[in-house]
């Protein structure tokens, strides 16, 4: 788990630009600090910052050459599976001098090139370059889990894991509208837009070639529906037992310490309680607040107490909030506005000081129907008459209530008013609606004409509830899910490991019937049904909550005094020229009232969408 920076120059103002190359790995310093290394040829410049997970031996530290130095590779990630893949390299003669699987995948793609990224098990996202070819490899793995983002001028190629060390060279600084459209509804931004023309994200699945100045890009694989399995479900509960665990296993190599996160839903408790069979001084580490509505530390440590992990609790409140919010701000490359977001950043701190690996539960919600959303679908689809009276009669009766996240009514009122908007519309709008924190009139209210787009799904086309499935893990899991826990744990220099995204378990989850993942009544069947007699019933068939924080009761205090600070100010906003600052004003004027609703999404991604403006777009370098 590293940081990488990468240069292909078009000319001499490009090649100009290598000596600002480790102002540019300083920048993601926290990727990787254990060692910075450079490897500059003619065309290309090449560094790296290193998190040591594997062979922590100075030998395996990057670039990594051989001893011909015609070829060069830097790498963030892991691959899983380099054991096997390394013995199949030694019958075809290759010798090691590490043993890393960073040498293993240098020598495959020194052999195979492209054709090696089938067999990779991993996450992963590299540069390789072929001095005697003449051209550099850059590839992505296929869930996404890992981020590559490229930027293309007259000058260069730039290559990086975080916008940051992009804002060290001289690029083009320029507002891409349709990227800012999807952020303000989305509260992320998905590949390949970024918020800069010019720049773009490597999709999940994807590989490129660099070569006399020109780049190609093609996909080497993808997230699909497959043909049934032809497995009843006592048999399909007894295959994904064997898969996730062979997927856990395989996740618990390293050199350093490792440990799970678990925070007291299935996933996560599923993923930790299967850690303990194969590492019994498993520690696990969970996050809470003290506010009741958001709080799962009980549940927590509840499981932990179960399978007998050594657990460590963290508990937030809005001093911490305000303690570590700028250093949160800090740590965001892109805009983003995941709430969750803050909380996985103070997990993560909280967890780096015991160990330097943890497991999550992430990807079971997109693989297993686990969203309130994946249900709505499927009522949706099967509403009859009377419901669809009942729910209208319901949404105007509480229309005039609290719309929030913050309480169980708040909550409630929230779904049905989301439920009845979309429910005229045809499933593809309708799944794409309902993908949005933020209305498109909302956005409209602030934005200056001349960056409004109308934002259309460009993902997979959902024409059933299982196509929507499908939809999540190409479309939210890379863009939101796993860019939040890879920004977030990377900022306190943790790698973090998701079995659930194990090549063999996909292909699995994709495989088994709808049925055997949800219902009208809940989600995440099979998975339930698989551990039901190995974690607390409690705990695997409580409705669901999802990982966020009290934004409305914390968006108070020192954020109030933001909300009035020069950011919002009338003159800053109008020399700033993206916000209509009337709409601004009559948005921020409703902050700290109850029936904000889901506008105080909108009102967090300003927040840090201006903290971002000042600091890159304004000031310059970050």
């Amino acid at each position: 788990m590293c940081g990488i920076v990468g240069i292909w120059a078009k000319n001499s103002r490009g090649e100009s630009e290598f000596s600002k190359l480790s102002d540019s790995l300083d920048s993601i310093a926290h990727r990787g600090p254990d060692h910075q290394g450079i490897k500059l040829y003619s065309k290309v410049a090449l560094g790296h910052r290193r998190l040591s997970i594997i062979d922590t031996n100075e030998r395996s530290n990057q670039p990594f050459t051989d001893d011909s130095g015609n070829y060069a590779l830097v790498f963030n990630g892991e691959i899983y599976n380099y054991r096997e893949l390394r013995l199949g390299l030694e019958d075809r003669g290759v010798s090691f001098k590490t043993d890393s699987d960073t040498e293993v995948l240098f020598h495959l793609l020194k052999l195979d090139r492209e054709k090696a990224l089938p067999k990779l098990n991993g996450f992963f996202a590299f540069l390789f370059y072929d001095f005697e070819r003449g051209d550099l490899l850059f590839a992505r793995d296929r869930m996404g889990i890992k981020p590559l983002i490229m930027y293309e001028d007259g000058d260069k190629f730039l290559f990086g894991s975080e916008f940051d060390s992009f804002f060290q060279f001289n690029i083009e600084k320029s507002i891409n509208a349709s990227a800012l459209n999807h952020y303000l509804g989305l509260t992320y931004i998905p590949a390949p837009h970024t918020l800069i023309e010019r720049a773009f994200k490597v999709e999940p699945g994807h590989y490129g070639v660099v070569s006399e100045d020109q780049v190609s890009i093609k996909q080497y694989a993808e997230v699909r529906r497959n043909p049934f399995i032809k497995l009843n479900f006592t048999e399909a509960k007894s295959e994904l037992r064997r898969r996730l665990s062979a997927a856990v296993e395989k996740r618990l190599v390293a050199d350093v310490p490792i440990g799970s996160f678990l925070s007291g839903g299935v996933d996560s408790s599923v993923i930790a309680s299967i850690a303990k069979e194969y590492k019994p001084d498993l520690k696990t580490f969970s996050v809470g607040f003290d506010h009741p509505f958001f709080d799962e530390t009980t549940e927590a440590e509840q499981v932990a107490k179960h399978i007998n992990s050594d657990h460590h609790t963290l508990t937030l409140g809005r001093d911490d909030f305000n303690e570590h919010f700028y250093n949160f701000l800090n740590a965001v490359d892109e805009p983003f506005a995941d709430s969750s977001a803050f909380a996985t950043y103070l997990l993560s701190k909280k967890t780096k000081e015991h160990v330097t690996v943890a497991l999550s539960g992430d990807g079971a919600d997109e693989l297993f129907g686990g969203y309130n959303k994946h249900r709505a679908l499927v009522r949706s689809m099967n509403i009859s008459r009377r419901e669809r009276f009942l729910l209208g009669a319901s949404s105007t009766v509480l229309g005039l209530s609290a719309v929030n996240r913050s309480s169980k009514f708040g909550q409630l009122n929230r779904k049905i008013q989301k439920m009845k908007s979309g429910l005229n519309l045809d499933l593809q709008e309708r799944y794409w609606h309902w993908c949005h924190f933020v209305s498109i009139e909302s956005v409209l209210n602030i934005l200056k004409q001349k960056y409004y787009r109308t934002i259309k799904w460009e993902g997979y086309m959902v024409q059933d509830v299982s196509d929507s499935l499908i939809a999540d893990q190409q479309y939210v899991l890379p863009n939101d899910m796993l860019k939040k826990v890879d920004l977030m744990s990377m900022a306190n220099s943790l790698e973090v490991r998701t079995p659930f995204l194990d090549p063999a378990v996909v292909d699995f989850a994709n495989s088994i019937p709808l049925d055997y993942k949800l219902n009208l009544e809940q989600g995440k069947i099979i998975l339930k049904e698989t551990f039901k007699n190995e974690l607390p019933e409690n705990i695997l068939f409580r409705q669901k909550k999802g990982f966020e924080i009290p934004l409305l009761d914390w968006l108070g205090d020192q954020l109030s005094d933001v909300l009035n600070s020069e950011l919002f100010g009338q003159d800053f906003v109008e020399k700033q020229g993206v916000f209509e600052y009337d709409g601004l004003k009559k948005l921020i004027d409703k902050f700290g009232h109850k029936r904000l609703g889901d506008d105080i999404y909108l009102i967090w991604s300003l927040i840090i969408f201006q903290f971002w403006w000042k600091k890159y777009m304004l000031d310059g370098k970050g």
